[in-house]
């Protein structure tokens, strides 16, 4: 093929209208891949684009060499000829120019599909599990299976918390933590270690080097690895003769005077005397039987030591121990409006600080879940932070954002199978030095009173506008529009 054979197929090729717009199809859906994921749903399209891209191309190619053979093309061009070659270069250079911004900005925009991707090859790993049995290799031998490609900090802590589940055979099913701590280097380090055997046979393991943490000893991790090895798991679970059990780890607790299910041990096993005269403060492993915490009293084992943070009765931070406390069902990502319903929000995918969520019913108190909505926050990451529903058909969730520096509501008028962003007039303040901002960018969940809803909208972790206050919203239409009432003070 000559140089003047090519030059003409180029020619028609860039002129064709039908391969422009395929051109300008495939870009679009491939910005909105990069963006928000939908892979069913995209890859589809992409691929008969590339399809039709390739047949284009081939009787193009067919259609211009027989024309060059026969000589049908003549040399000279048209001024008409010219112009359209020119639009046609101008439409192929700003189709590229718009999408391969939107995907460059995906790539970056953190929170966006593509830039998840991206964090996750730099910072996702999957790692074999062997030591899957809590009974023979505890806690301790997660650890050992992840320290086979990540030199772990020796003093960790937990962010939140660490829950785990394993079968009657002691075989561990799932698990999830947030831990952090700081390297031979002294560098800090956050991983988030993840497993769920119904998903994959690998520990998924996403590290981070921004923490943000402020290293409290109530959040040891130590002392659950230390528990674990002192109580025999296997004994203490086969009493109750169920399926699946729970472990679940907080940090340090207050329990104030109750005693029911609080187990002293050291670190041989053996169990001592517990003081009622004062609270019961420590570092709880609790043992339980998931959804049957009610048939069941979980076992508290608070381990006694001659470590310095064993010895401690200096009770955890209020804040801390609130949310530790797990005094009903409902929590941020779980919510019940009967005994027998209940929705949870599931994790489907999650890179550091943010998660992808479906959404799960039950209609038989916990015992078997079902997925109602499998993108609930409309393509959005990031933390659940609440869900309720008013009633079988009106509820509400909520999304935050940048380490809870900011969020969105979302609200479903047909039980969860559907939700939309719930959008609220901005209430701007003005500093002093005259400048207008948008403190209130939190939405918490909307609490019902007097047949009317209503909505504290907070500043996040990164508000400390006129005292750290709220704006309180109301809605007269079952949360549908709203309207701003006044600002509140702490």
């Amino acid at each position: 093929m000559g140089k003047e054979t090519i030059k003409k197929l180029s020619i028609s090729l860039v002129t064709n209208p039908i391969l422009i717009i395929i051109y300008w199809a495939f870009f679009y859906e491939l910005a909105l891949l990069c963006k928000f994921g939908r892979m069913n749903h995209n890859i589809l399209i992409l691929s008969i684009c590339v399809l039709l891209f390739i047949v284009i191309i081939i009787f193009t190619t067919i259609i211009t060499i027989k024309k060059i053979e026969k000589e049908e093309i003549k040399s000279k061009k048209s001024s008409y000829m010219n112009i359209w070659i020119c639009i046609s270069i101008v439409m192929f250079v700003g189709i590229t120019s718009v999408y391969g911004s939107r995907i460059y900005n995906s790539a970056v925009n953190y929170g966006d599909k593509l830039s998840l991707v991206i964090y996750d090859l730099k910072n996702k790993r999957s790692i074999k599990f062997e030591n899957d049995n809590i009974y023979v290799n505890g806690v301790e031998g997660i650890l050992n299976d992840i320290g086979k490609k990540y030199d772990l900090p020796d003093k960790l802590y937990i962010l939140d918390n660490f829950k785990l589940n394993f079968n009657k055979e002691g075989k561990i099913t799932s698990f999830e933590t947030f831990v952090y701590g700081k390297d031979s280097k002294e560098k800090e380090k956050i991983y988030l270690i993840y497993y769920d055997n119904k998903k994959s046979d690998k520990i998924t393991v996403i590290s981070n080097n921004n923490t943000n943490a402020n290293y409290n000893d109530d959040k040891l991790l130590k002392p659950l690895i230390s528990t674990i090895k002192a109580i025999s798991i296997e004994d203490t679970v086969s009493t109750w003769n169920e399926s699946d059990y729970g472990i679940v780890y907080y940090g340090k607790r207050n329990w104030g005077f109750n005693t029911e299910g609080i187990v002293n041990i050291d670190e041989q096993g053996n169990k001592s005397y517990i003081d009622i005269s004062s609270e019961i403060i420590g570092y709880t492993v609790s043992l339980f039987v998931p959804e049957k915490e009610d048939k069941y009293t979980p076992i508290r084992y608070n381990l006694k030591c001659e470590e310095a943070w064993s010895k401690s009765t200096i009770p955890p931070k209020k804040d801390e121990e609130e949310n530790s406390l797990q005094n009903s069902k409902n929590d941020n990502e779980e919510f019940y409006l009967t005994k027998e319903i209940g929705y949870r929000l599931n994790i489907e995918d999650a890179a550091a600080g943010s998660r992808f969520y479906s959404l799960n019913n039950t209609v038989d108190g916990g015992q078997t879940w079902k997925v109602i909505n499998e993108d609930p926050f409309l393509g959005k990451t990031g933390v659940a932070s609440g869900i309720i529903f008013i009633n079988d058909k009106l509820g509400f969730l909520c999304l935050s954002h940048s380490g809870g520096s900011n969020g969105e509501l979302y609200r479903t008028e047909d039980g969860g199978l559907s939700y939309r962003k719930v959008e609220f007039p901005i209430k701007e303040v003005k500093l002093d030095n005259n400048i207008i901002i948008n403190s209130f960018d939190f939405p918490t969940i909307p609490y019902e009173e007097n047949d009317v809803l209503n909505m504290l909208v907070g500043q996040g972790q990164d508000g400390d506008y006129n005292g750290d206050s709220q704006a309180l919203y109301q809605s007269k239409d079952n949360g549908a529009t709203w309207k701003y009432v006044k600002e509140l003070h702490k």
